[in-house]
Formats: C-alpha cells, structure tokens, sequence
C-alpha cells in the first residue's frame, strides 16, 4: 500500500514539472533582455532610411591651373603661352591649347585639300580635319566638326572634343565667359543630338559670370542656329534629316 502511495506522489509530481516547464517565460540575460527561441520577423514597411541626394555629386569637370590660368583637365590637349607684339611698343601674351599626340589614324596621309573633298559625305574625314584646324581657324574647324555630327549622329564626340578642347578655359575672364558660352551651345547642341551630358555646371559658370536669363535665351539661338545647320547638311546629303523640326 505505501508503495502505491510512492508512486503515484512520484507521478504526481512529475506531471506537475512538465506543465510548468511548458509555461515557463523566455529566458531573460543578465540585462534583462528577453532572449527569442525564434527568428524575429521584420514590419512589412519599415521606416524609410534617407537616401542620398542627386545633387551631392555635381557633374563638373575638374580644373587646374597652368600657366596662370585655370584648364579643364579633360581638355587633351596642353597650353602654351605665346607673346604676341601689339605694334605700339608692347607685347602682350596670349595661350592656346596644343592637341596632344594620338595614334596615327589612317586619314592622317591625307592633306587638307583631299580631306575637303571627303568630307562632304564622309563623317571621320570632316572629324579628323575639323580637329587639324583646330588651332589654326577655329571657325571652320567647328564647321567642320558640325558636320561630322550630322553626317554620324550616333557619334556625338566631335562636338564634345571641340567643347573639352577649344573652350577648355574657365575663370572670371573674358576668355573664361567665352568659353563657357561656346561650352554651353555645343553641349545644347550635343544634347539635342541624344547626348545625356549635363549643362547644369556650364548655366552655373555662365550665371556667376553675370549671364542673365536673356543672355542664356541668345546662346539658345545659336544652339538652334546649330542644329539647323545640321539639318541642311543631312538633307543635302541624305535626303532627309533627324534634326527634330520642333528644335528648330
């Protein structure tokens, strides 16, 4: 009879230990954290974390200063200083970007006069010689670049050259405000053309130098004196034009 009274009290007891077990709270550290048995789900929308803006990485190409006045590094080409006499007793100095070597290119046997001739349906001989006179009359050399374009328009890089190159100089003076405005009608030509390159840092330039809306709505004219240009020659030659007449 004891025995029986033994074990049932022991089966009792035993009931009684699993049950609690069974109810018992997480554990808790010593810090009082509850520690999980399983994983923690996350909030189907969490709060949003701030992204970084746009505009903290500005698309300005660098400079840097050579001889006293201030360069665009990407303009592939290296300046010289040049003394010029004014005929008065005076001489004044004066730059101008050297282009810098490049590999042959086939065009290159050919001279200027032959060039000519290829150029008027041929996009590369306009290009190479475009960039030939760069140095030496730089109003037929844009000419010519122009004409590249139109004649190739999936290639929009003699503009760009011409922009990085030519109209590399920036600063406060009068060069510098050129050629920030020459700057800014190739590259609206450029984009225009299906270019993505950015005139943000160039209407920034032009507007420290005191351009004020109108004067920026005259270097609109010339972009779309630009592409009018590149219209005529894609019809002479082609028959037809990709120039957008609502450009125009």
């Amino acid at each position: 009879m004891n025995t029986r009274l033994t074990l049932l009290l022991l089966a009792v007891i035993g009931a009684c230990f699993v049950a609690v077990q069974s109810i018992s709270p997480e554990p808790v550290t010593s810090s009082g954290t509850v520690v999980p048995d399983r994983p923690v789900t996350v909030a189907e929308n969490p709060v949003p974390q701030p992204v970084a803006s746009e505009e903290a990485v500005a698309d300005v190409p660098e400079t840097e200063l050579v001889m006293g006045i201030t360069v665009r590094k990407d303009r592939n080409c290296t300046v010289r200083r040049h003394y010029v006499d004014l005929g008065n007793g005076t001489v004044t100095d004066a730059y101008s970007c050297v282009p810098n070597e490049a590999p042959p290119d086939d065009y290159d046997q050919y001279g200027n006069d032959e060039l000519r001739v290829l150029a008027y349906n041929d996009a590369r001989a306009a290009s190479v010689l475009g960039k030939r006179l760069v140095d030496v009359d730089l109003e037929q050399s844009r000419e010519l670049l122009l004409r590249a374009v139109a004649l190739q328009p999936a290639n929009l890089d003699p503009v760009m050259w011409l922009a990085a190159h030519a109209y590399s100089v920036r600063g406060d003076s009068t060069a510098a405000r050129d050629a920030s405005a020459n700057t800014y009608v190739l590259t609206r030509t450029a984009q225009a053309m299906g270019s993505a390159a950015s005139v943000d840092w160039i209407i920034a330039d032009l507007e420290r130098a005191g351009f004020a809306a109108g004067d920026i709505a005259k270097l609109d004219d010339q972009v779309r004196s630009a592409l009018r240009r590149i219209r005529d020659i894609q019809l002479e030659v082609f028959g037809e034009s990709l120039v957008d007449e609502v450009l125009l």
